[in-house]
């Protein structure tokens, strides 16, 4: 059931509202997602900042603490006791400091012995222990960072690393790095190490507090949460929320190791660039990645923040717009279902009463063209309409009045009721003075003075008239402004003659052709050849040429049915813009088809007295012609196994020319006759006689076997004209 006028305006309203509502939800969530994006960097670099400026005091504290006390060592380098003071004065001044502890080179003070390393040292609890660390226990001016560092002669920071699990005790080792200072004897030669030990977990605790923070006030809600991660230039993680990569895995090479170049890219960007942000993948989730490059340090800090959190609460927000959209959305279908349908209704029932009688009109139009076709032997006709409206502006007729076939066609200029009306006014006319008229010409003189002067729309019509004499073939047709119809797939030639009804004194000529046998005869409308698709593309009077001419032994109906299907084929889905009409009339003339049964042989007498006669050929060649081509007949049927014959008489120059046509098996009558008169006629072969006949009753013999058929043509000259 196809839906109502108020149900399709709802469903065309609801499909622009819903356009513009998928547009605004479209800009809305890009404008929030960049909104989103702008204030999430803010947000997290500022956050970063304030993280970098927090490590960036302390370890200034653990740097200037350790250097300012290294002066006070170097005044009393030469009072080895008075180092485990200056351990545990460094240790106080900072709660960042874990540890605090002076390396001499062994033998330094030959009274404490080969190893003397006075070390202060800061519990879990807080609490500070002074020590001398026993030369069993450790032996650190044995190791290469000593080495190294008492080499360069200045303060550095080493490499981050796990405190050793003797040195920790009972608690879990931390992860530190050192600041180192060399100490001087009083000729200025370094002799020990400074340490300050900086606890890199000290340090998480306050990037967390501050992560914390963020968590709480803008990723509420969040299935995931952002974190913070560091790591040297070589690398190493310094600091990542998985203890286990810290000091043990690296960035650099965990980026290397993806397929992904990007994340190579994003690598070198924060190795260049003093801060900034990308999209990257990092243990496989989307996240964006706020970083700052501390080159004092020669390290970068960087905060992760998956996707998902960035656009949470956007998302949330568009869910709240769409609902609302939705809501409005069904309002508004509500509101139009009621509303357009009182309105509609009542257009509606006029449309349908409309409907109808165009219905009605399609109809009667339809029943005012002719619904048979002539059933007469000398003619094979067939035709159609399609009106690209109800109703349309195109016509054809034909009716047989004394021997003679008369038809016409034509296009109405316009379309619709209007064109439709007229056509039926000049199917009228068309009937009326066809049947008083002797000439095509006079029969569209008459209904173009007609239209004229009873018809002042401005409207015109194309038609071609024809009248066939059946008996001879004779075509008389005259052309008003028309398609010029094809005949044997060639245009027939027509005079410039105007349109009906265009000027009322025009006089008509009219044309005369001589019709062969099974000549096709193919009208049609513009509608036809201008037939477009939906690339705007004609199907062309070629193309209707070529079918027709490519076609033609297709009997009348199989003409016009190829022509629809390939114009139908061509369109597609384009939409109909004219009528399309088409009429094929074949005059069989004289020809005639049996089938090959010696019960269908009588019908030939007739057919080949009638050839006869319009040769003018007299009783005793009439006769020597019928017993010529009985006897051809009779053959085919007995002996050469053919299925059906066709014969066809054509009257020209004085002579009749048989063609007599089977799908038999191949056998060339003009050879000489192997016939042997002087042999009993029971000892002869078959047909021979007959074939000395046709030798003797004909004026000339002609074979060709053609695409499997047999084609004999027997010529007779009228005697008269020797």
């Amino acid at each position: 059931m196809k839906d109502s006028l108020s149900a399709r305006l709802t469903y065309r309203i609801m499909a622009v509202v819903l356009v513009m509502m998928a547009i605004i939800a479209g800009v809305v969530y890009y404008t929030v997602r960049e909104s989103m994006l702008v204030e999430a960097q803010g947000r997290y670099l500022n956050v970063l900042r304030k993280i970098q400026g927090e490590q960036r005091r302390i370890t200034t504290m653990v740097d200037m603490g350790t250097m300012n006390n290294a002066h006070d060592i170097e005044e009393d380098i030469d009072n080895p006791d008075k180092m485990l003071d200056h351990m545990e004065r460094i240790v106080n001044l900072s709660n960042n400091i874990a540890c605090c502890y002076l390396i001499f080179e062994p033998y330094y003070y030959p009274s404490k012995g080969r190893l003397f390393i006075p070390c202060a040292r800061r519990n879990a609890k807080g609490s500070v222990h002074v020590s001398r660390i026993d030369s069993s226990y450790h032996s650190y001016f044995s190791d290469v960072w000593f080495q190294e560092q008492i080499k360069k002669d200045r303060q550095d920071w080493t490499k981050p690393y796990f405190e050793s699990q003797l040195f920790a005790g009972n608690e879990e080792p931390r992860v530190l790095k050192t600041f180192t200072v060399p100490i001087h004897n009083r000729e200025g030669r370094p002799v020990a190490l400074l340490c300050s030990d900086l606890s890199l977990g000290d340090m998480r605790k306050g990037i967390m507090k501050e992560l914390e923070e963020v968590h709480e006030q803008d990723e509420k809600g969040c299935r995931l949460h952002s974190y913070s991660i560091s790591f040297s230039y070589d690398g190493v993680y310094l600091n990542h929320p998985d203890k286990e990569r810290i000091v043990n895995k690296n960035f650099v090479e965990e980026v290397k190791e993806t397929p992904d170049t990007l994340d190579d890219y994003v690598l070198a960007c924060m190795m260049q660039s003093p801060e900034g942000s990308a999209m990257v993948k990092i243990d496989g989730v989307p996240s964006w990645i706020y970083y700052q490059n501390i080159k004092q340090r020669k390290t970068i800090g960087a905060i992760v923040v998956p996707e998902e959190v960035i656009f949470h609460n956007g998302r949330q927000l568009n869910i709240i717009i769409l609902a609302v959209m939705l809501l409005g959305l069904l309002a508004i279908y509500l509101f139009c279902r009621c509303q357009i349908k009182d309105i509609a209704d009542p257009f509606v029932a006029q449309k349908a009463a409309v409907d109808r009688e165009l219905t009605i009109a399609h109809d009667i139009q339809m029943a005012l063209l002719p619904q048979s076709f002539p059933k007469h032997s000398d003619i094979d006709l067939y035709a159609t309409q399609t009106p690209a409206r109800d109703v349309g502006g195109d016509l054809y007729d034909y009716f047989v009045h004394k021997g003679r076939l008369v038809f016409c066609i034509g296009d109405v200029s316009g379309k619709g009721v209007p064109a439709a009306l007229l056509m039926a006014v000049m199917r009228a006319m068309f009937r009326s003075e066809a049947r008083r008229a002797c000439s095509a010409a006079e029969i569209v003189g008459t209904m173009n003075r007609n239209l004229s002067e009873e018809y002042a729309g401005g409207d015109f019509v194309t038609m071609f008239v024809g009248v066939i004499d059946l008996a001879s073939g004779r075509l008389d047709y005259c052309n008003a402004g028309h398609e010029a119809p094809l005949l044997a797939g060639k245009p027939l030639p027509v005079l410039p003659n105007l349109p009906v009804g265009a000027l009322a004194d025009w006089t008509y000529e009219g044309q005369e052709a001589q019709l062969q046998s099974d000549d096709m005869l193919f009208l049609f409308t513009d509608g036809l050849s201008e037939a477009k698709n939906t690339a705007n593309e004609q199907f062309g009077r070629k193309h209707v040429l070529q079918l027709a001419n490519d076609h033609l032994a297709y009997a009348a109906k199989s003409l016009v049915e190829l022509m629809e299907s390939e114009v139908s084929h061509h369109a597609g889905n384009a939409i109909q813009s004219d009528d399309i009409t088409m009429l094929a009339i074949r005059w069989l003339g004289n020809s005639l088809t049996l089938n090959a049964s010696m019960d269908d042989i009588g019908r030939l007498e007739p057919f080949i007295t009638k050839a006869t006669e319009q040769a003018g050929l007299d009783n005793r060649e009439a006769k020597r012609l019928r017993l010529a081509a009985e006897e051809t007949v009779a053959n085919i049927i007995n002996y050469g196994q053919a299925t059906a014959i066709k014969l066809l008489a054509k009257v020209s120059d004085n002579q009749l020319e048989l063609t007599i046509d089977d799908d038999g098996q191949p056998f060339d009558p003009t050879q000489d006759s192997p016939t042997d008169l002087s042999v009993p006629p029971d000892q002869r072969p078959p047909g021979g006689l007959g074939i000395m006949f046709l030798h003797q009753m004909t004026d000339g013999l002609d074979y060709q076997r053609i695409d499997g058929h047999n084609v004999l043509k027997i010529k007779k000259v009228r005697k008269d004209s020797l």
